[in-house]
């Protein structure tokens, strides 16, 4: 569209008052219209109100049960008693005291001497064991100095005789060795003399009966006269020998009847 310069105002001005115009009319047409439509509305409620309405029956609601809601009890907490505390009581300090000046202490009377110790009774020496009382004894023995041998034997020349030096027989010598615990006897005397170291040297002498227990050794050998039973008739008599050669001897003993 072409406007004229000069005229364009009149005709925008005349444009927006028309606009304002149409606005208004139907501004005005919406409340008439709003009007009529509350008067209806208006006469319907009137008219409902006029019809008998019919009485609501009443409704019964269930009361709920009541429950007690529990009431939490609080365990009572246990306080302990405090301990008394036992206040020290001041002890009184004793006062020093004073101390006694030394005395003059007297000297101790002197002391007598002890009493000499009783005198203890000498026990008396052991009775002497009583000898057996054999029916013979030693009467002589030989004399080593004068009976050296070279027989590696040993031998023992006895002669049992009575009170006259009368050859007695049918006894025997019986003897034990030490420490080999060796155990000889001899053959039975004799009622004669019957053996003899020699016969023609200047040392003689004469048994009736010979002891020949074995070879020299070192040790003792305990003899004693016997009867045929081994009843002992003679005290013991020790002979020691030696196995050294040098030291050999032969030996002579005499049992004579009491």
């Amino acid at each position: 569209m072409i406007f004229m310069k000069g005229t364009s105002r009149p005709f925008l001005a005349a444009l927006i008052l028309f606009a304002f115009f149409s606005l208004s009319c139907g501004l005005v047409d919406r409340i008439r219209s709003s009007e009529t439509l509350g008067s209806l509305a208006s006469r319907a409620g009137n008219a409902e109100e006029t019809r008998q309405r019919p009485t609501p029956r009443p409704t019964f609601t269930s009361t709920p049960a009541y429950t007690p809601t529990p009431t939490n009890t609080a365990t009572p907490t246990i306080t302990p008693i405090p301990t008394e505390t036992p206040t020290p009581v001041a002890t009184d300090t004793p006062l020093p005291t004073d101390t006694p000046a030394p005395t003059d202490t007297p000297p101790p009377p002197p002391t007598r001497p002890p009493a000499p110790p009783a005198d203890t009774p000498t026990p008396a020496p052991p009775a002497d064991t009583p000898t057996p009382d054999f029916p013979f004894a030693v009467a002589e023995q030989g004399n080593r100095e004068f009976q050296k041998t070279t027989y590696n034997g040993i031998t023992l020349y006895v002669a049992v005789v009575d009170q006259n030096n009368t050859p007695i027989g049918d006894l025997k010598i019986v003897g034990d060795q030490t420490p080999s615990g060796l155990h000889a006897e001899s053959p039975l005397s004799t009622w004669n003399y019957s053996t003899a170291n020699c016969l023609s040297c200047g040392y003689v002498k004469q048994g009736n009966v010979k002891f020949e227990p074995g070879p020299f050794s070192d040790g003792t050998w305990n003899i004693y006269l016997a009867d045929q039973a081994g009843t002992k008739l003679s005290p013991v008599v020790a002979l020691s020998y030696s196995a050294a050669p040098e030291q050999w001897v032969w030996d002579f003993i005499i049992f004579k009847k009491k």
